[in-house]
């Protein structure tokens, strides 16, 4: 296929009727990075003036991080699949295998904390590598495979529990999760603050990083630059069932008790919600940890200022359903700016060596 040489031919393949470089984007490209940023602090100091001997405490923002953890780490495991091009619907109910595990280890088999940890950890695991080998090696579509493995699983911890509810668990598997750090934070709170700069480090430093994104822009350019995308994909999916498994812990640690039927119905809506809309600030388009964390505390600070304000408790799942709508068409509108000017900064290249071809010929 040959360019176009005609100039208002490369003006319409890029996407427009005038030419892209005469549109100012710097303070567009600034919105779509720290718009959500700007949301949350409107938001905060809002609600703040509003009620501020509710809302404008510490012991607030506390209990926000505290409940907002299990979302956060959930969120980072939905991200190392969105990263390979695939999605896990399956997080949800894995925390929730993982938060029955623990609470019946402890509590009904009496295996030390330590021990039923590992384990929790180890079967949220082994759920998130099943889910890669399914996807890549029966090649099941994964929006498939994960929905089916988070009924799957669901029946797991019940026939576990025997459709019990465990109402208590040990004081041990709480303080560890409950112990305030310095009279600050729960341990909680550091719990997530960890899992956060891992995964940052690990996307942003590591080799691994950058081939897992390499396998979601382009598998078949990874595999040629030798990167094996199903590798990849399995590996994505199991990072996650270990980050679910965290969050199990985590959230087993906060509730101090699991209930057969587990939390994945409460745990799932939130948590995509903090991915999608995450995705819209920072890297616009591209699931970050840092945009991960600025939406959930958006959604959660929004959400329980509405509450004190007098809305009822419906205003919490209507929040997290419209963010999900509007990130993700808003993330499907920024990838389709990015192409569009990439096309542009194409034509305008050649624009530029078609000049010097002209002037050298003169």
């Amino acid at each position: 296929m040959t360019a176009p040489t005609n100039p208002a031919e490369r003006t319409s393949l890029a996407g427009g009727g005038a030419p892209r470089e005469k549109i100012p984007r710097g303070m567009t490209e600034r919105v779509g990075k720290y718009g959500l940023l700007i949301f949350l602090i409107v938001a905060f100091a809002g609600f703040s003036l509003a009620r501020p001997s509710e809302f404008a405490s510490w012991a607030n923002v506390k209990t926000t991080l505290d409940q907002q953890t299990p979302v956060i780490i959930g969120g980072l495991a939905v991200m190392m699949t969105l990263l390979t091009g695939e999605i896990d619907l399956s997080v949800a109910a894995n925390i929730s295998l993982s938060n029955i595990f623990l609470a019946g280890l402890t509590t009904n088999d009496h295996i030390s904390t330590p021990v039923a940890v590992v384990l929790a950890i180890l079967v949220s695991t082994a759920v998130g590598l099943l889910n890669g080998l399914i996807v890549v090696k029966l090649q099941v579509t994964s929006f498939v495979a994960t929905l089916g493995m988070a009924t799957l699983i669901g029946g797991v911890g019940l026939a576990y529990s025997h459709s019990t509810d465990i109402l208590t668990v040990p004081s041990s598997v709480t303080a560890m999760v409950q112990h305030q750090v310095f009279g600050l934070v729960p341990l909680a709170v550091v719990y997530g603050i960890v899992a956060m700069l891992v995964v940052a480090a690990v996307l942003r430093y590591l080799p691994v990083g950058r081939k897992l994104r390499a396998v979601g822009a382009n598998p078949r350019a990874a595999a040629l630059t030798g990167i094996r995308p199903g590798l990849y994909r399995i590996a994505s999916f199991t990072f996650g069932g270990t980050l679910a498994g965290i969050a199990g812990v985590v959230l087993t640690g906060q509730l101090g008790s699991a209930t057969a039927a587990g939390t994945a119905d409460a745990l799932l809506l939130p948590i995509f919600a903090a991915v999608f809309l995450g995705s819209t600030a920072f890297s616009p388009g591209r699931p970050n940890v840092l945009g991960l964390f600025v939406a959930a505390l958006f959604l959660a600070f929004v959400s329980s200022g509405l509450v004190l304000l007098g809305a009822s408790q419906w205003v919490s799942p209507l929040i997290n359903g419209a963010a999900l709508i509007l990130a993700v068409a808003f993330s499907t509108w920024a990838a389709r700016m990015q192409a569009r000017q990439f096309r542009a900064q194409q034509l305008r290249q050649l624009d530029v060596e078609d000049a010097k071809v002209s002037g050298g010929s003169g």
